[in-house]
């Protein structure tokens, strides 16, 4: 009975395995797609669902059709005509019917390339002609906007608030359109790539204000204006026709991740520094705990905007009893929450620990601040350059995004350690705890000393004359007799 019992379970065993590994090896043939959704354990948070779903207009298939975004599906097709007009330059109706029909067989070819792209389930409820069809009006849409929207803003026809819930819409994980169809149609109407037009409008959306520039600032922008003068005229030590790989360009897939490189530049981790985070001998420089803006403010530590926006550029520099923190300045809008948690997801569907940067800032911008106080020292600093809400919704803002997340464990590691460090110093803790009486304490005492000081040096430079009776004895000691 037992034998029997066993060939039953090993049968089923067997079966189960079967078709187990039948699924591992579809599993291995199938690619993450290049546009994914949001991942549910991301979207089911229910503060922040609606800053995944377009509000005004669709991108791409994964909203298209929704009834309540129909409205734009005519501003579309404007948009479309008026980018085939422009390239044409006159009203010759023939020329003007063989440009569109251009680029559309040329959006049509890509568009069988790039559907394979796409989660096949949200794809396949269009044909091949629909599908060709929507890449085609969603591009001439996507660069005409851009294009009016910084060249020619009297072509709009927008308002000021459908132009920013636009701009909006365009940076959202599930509203993404491939590059390769936006290249075709920009070489087709600039004769070129035209990498500037998307490069502007990255600089629009993340605007910052200029900061005041130092001496030496100045005189290092002067010495690079010279050397690269010099690098022109000199011949290159690169053979002619190769590129190095620091300037190979990159071929992005859509518009959120060439806006994602904005937030990075070119920081990665080293791979040497990539060992066990989670094991006791790689975690003794930090313990993890965090300080919040006051209290780090209280031990001396002031903040200051870094020279860049990149969320990679945090520093810590000390001083003798303080230090500076340098955190990368970020403008709070009505926009900055959507844009951030839709970076955030891009970062998630990555797979990479190593590329979390955006998210490894969120959390740490989150652990600086627990209260609206907080976030008025960061405003006066220039760190948050808020411009829609009150330092109470910016502080809620941070904690709702930061919500749930698993940063980078290594990112900002030596920061975190060099604050902790400062913040146990028992002497620098006890000096700046004390100071306002040190300092009350050294100037009364000082002052004191000083007329001390003041009153000998006025009895030495002018000695009391002896003085005996009415007669007044002269300085050089000479007796007078009455």
């Amino acid at each position: 009975m037992a034998d029997t019992s066993e060939e039953i379970h090993s049968g089923s065993l067997d079966s189960m395995m079967a078709a187990t590994s039948e699924e591992i090896n579809v599993s291995n043939r199938q690619t993450v797609p290049k546009f994914p959704k949001v991942p549910s354990t991301i979207r089911q948070i229910k503060q922040n669902r609606e800053c995944y779903d377009p509000s005004l207009v669709s991108i791409g298939p994964y909203h298209h059709g929704k009834d309540e975004l129909k409205e734009m599906e005519k501003l579309k097709v404007t948009f479309a005509r008026q980018f085939v007009k422009d390239c044409v330059n006159d009203v010759n109706q023939e020329r003007y019917k063989e440009k569109y029909q251009e680029m559309y067989r040329g959006v049509e070819q890509v568009a069988s390339r790039v559907r394979k792209y796409y989660i096949e389930d949200e794809s396949s409820r269009l044909k091949n002609e629909e599908f060709a069809q929507m890449m085609f009006f969603d591009g001439c849409f996507i660069l005409q906007f851009l294009f009016c929207l910084l060249k020619q803003p009297e072509k709009l026809k927008m308002s000021s608030h459908d132009v920013v819930l636009v701009a909006r819409d365009l940076f959202l994980l599930e509203n993404q359109l491939p590059f390769e169809v936006l290249n075709e149609l920009t070489r087709l109407r600039f004769g070129g790539e035209n990498i500037a037009l998307f490069e502007a409008f990255f600089k629009h959306i993340r605007s910052m204000p200029t900061q005041r520039e130092s001496c030496r600032e100045k005189k290092k922008k002067h010495l690079l204006t010279i050397s690269k003068f010099f690098r022109r005229i000199l011949p290159s030590t690169n053979p002619k026709g190769q590129e190095s790989e620091m300037t190979a360009p990159h071929k992005h897939a859509h518009l959120l991740e060439r806006f994602h490189l904005t937030f990075l530049g070119s920081k990665d981790v080293p791979h040497a520094s990539r060992q066990s985070w989670y094991r006791a001998d790689s975690r003794k420089t930090w313990s993890g705990r965090y300080f919040p803006v006051t209290e780090l403010s209280n031990v001396g530590i002031h903040f200051k905007p870094s020279k860049t926006s990149l969320f990679t550029d945090v520093k810590f520099r000390r001083t003798l009893l303080a230090g500076s923190l340098y955190i990368p300045p970020l403008t709070i809008d009505v926009s900055t929450k959507p844009l951030l948690l839709n970076l955030v997801a891009y970062e998630a569907c990555l797979g990479d620990i190593d590329k979390l940067w955006v998210t490894s800032y969120i959390c740490f911008m989150n652990s600086l601040i627990d209260h609206p106080e907080d976030v008025r020292v960061l405003r006066s600093q220039g760190v948050l350059l808020v411009t829609l809400g009150s330092e109470e919704e910016v502080a809620k803002l941070f904690s709702e995004v930061a919500n749930y997340l698993v940063p980078n464990p290594r990112a900002f590691k030596k920061v975190k350690k060099d604050i902790e460090s400062h913040c146990r110093h028992t002497f620098k803790r006890w000096i700046l705890h004390y100071k306002a009486t040190v300092y009350t304490v050294i100037f009364k005492y000082s002052f004191i000393f000083g007329l001390i000081v003041s009153a000998l040096k006025y009895v030495k430079v002018f000695p009391a004359e002896p003085l005996y009776g009415v007669c007044r004895l002269p300085g050089n000691n000479s007796t007078l007799y009455p």
